[in-house]
């Protein structure tokens, strides 16, 4: 495969401010290797990449929002496509001539029959893995294609045939979903599809402030924090790690792509949690340090000082002086 087909993953993810080298690296990649159309490499160390990323990024569908902000334009498969034709049976057809000179470890086929036609995706060999962000992104950059159809009905009545359901979120766009365990996933559409024009080419998903957060491993580990502070554990990076449903060396791994440490995150959600307890609730303030793992309300005074420049104690009252002053 060439590596440069993986552009639009490294572009959602730098968009998203994450620092790709290391990662890159453990898979002895560059990110200057990545933009060489010339550079090959099998599709089996693509695959391991893009999971790896999706592990890293604690996103379990990476591959379907990559495919969802697609510039269709800009990728240079379906840049190419783009250019077969003005309708959406043209662009497919041209989608599969095009294939060939991007990789040779997949087979795609275009079925077209009187009602319902179908666009398969046939690897030519079977992963030590199911690559399911390579599913999930396949998916979703098809139905972009599909959605650039004149036919307002156009992803209506599609079925999509998929190696694993893990690949795609669960009722994803509402449509009729059926795990096949087969290598060959399928996008069965109607044929009149075909016949309609591709209108709006450079139409692909608004890139919104919420689309642009990190994904969800440091949200993640917040969301786990309030019962992790206060345990007393042995081997708190196992303990997060399980509760996020990751190893300990995968959660250690994606947080050093991200550039940050469990300990930091883990600071930032006592700092959070602390904020809120102080600004919503009239809990004594030993007990909020209790809450969150201090062994004593002066640590916890000399924690929250050294972040924000305030006790907890002036903090609460002049957030209160504020209040009363909006009344």
């Amino acid at each position: 495969m060439q590596l440069n087909t993986i552009s639009p993953l490294l572009g959602y993810l730098k968009a998203r401010s994450y620092d790709l080298d290391q990662l890159m690296e453990a898979h002895g990649l560059t990110l200057e290797a990545a933009k060489d159309p010339s550079r090959l490499v099998q599709a089996e160390v693509i695959y391991g990449l893009v999971e790896s990323l999706a592990r890293a990024t604690g996103d379990p569908w990476l591959g379907v929002h990559v495919g969802e902000q697609l510039d269709l334009q800009a990728w240079p498969i379906t840049q190419d496509a783009l250019k077969g034709g003005e309708t959406i049976g043209q662009i497919l057809t041209s989608l599969v001539l095009s294939m060939g000179k991007f990789t040779a470890s997949a087979r795609h086929r275009l079925e077209i029959c009187p009602l319902q036609s179908s666009y398969s995706v046939e690897r030519m060999f079977r992963p030590r893995q199911v690559p399911l962000q390579l599913i999930g992104f396949t998916f979703a950059s098809l139905l972009r294609i599909l959605d650039l159809s004149d036919d307002t009905r156009a992803t209506g009545d599609v079925v999509l045939e998929t190696p694993s359901a893990r690949a795609l979120p669960p009722g994803y766009r509402g449509l009729d979903i059926r795990e096949t365990g087969s290598p060959v996933q399928v996008v069965r559409f109607p044929s009149h599809l075909l016949r309609s024009r591709a209108v709006n080419r450079l139409a692909r998903t608004p890139a919104t402030e919420a689309s642009l957060e990190r994904p969800s491993l440091t949200r993640a580990i917040a969301a786990v924090a309030p019962e992790m502070l206060n345990r007393d554990e042995d081997n708190l990076q196992q303990a997060v790690a399980e509760a996020i449903g990751l190893a300990p060396a995968e959660l250690e791994a994606g947080l050093s792509v991200l550039g940050t440490s469990l300990a930091s995150e883990l600071r930032r959600a006592r700092l959070a949690l602390a904020c809120d307890a102080l600004e919503t609730t009239d809990t004594p303030i030993a007990d909020i340090a209790a809450q969150l793992g201090f062994s004593t309300a002066g640590n916890f005074s000399r924690f929250f000082k050294s972040t924000t420049g305030e006790t907890p104690r002036a903090y609460r009252q002049r957030l209160r002086r504020v209040q009363t002053g909006k009344r």
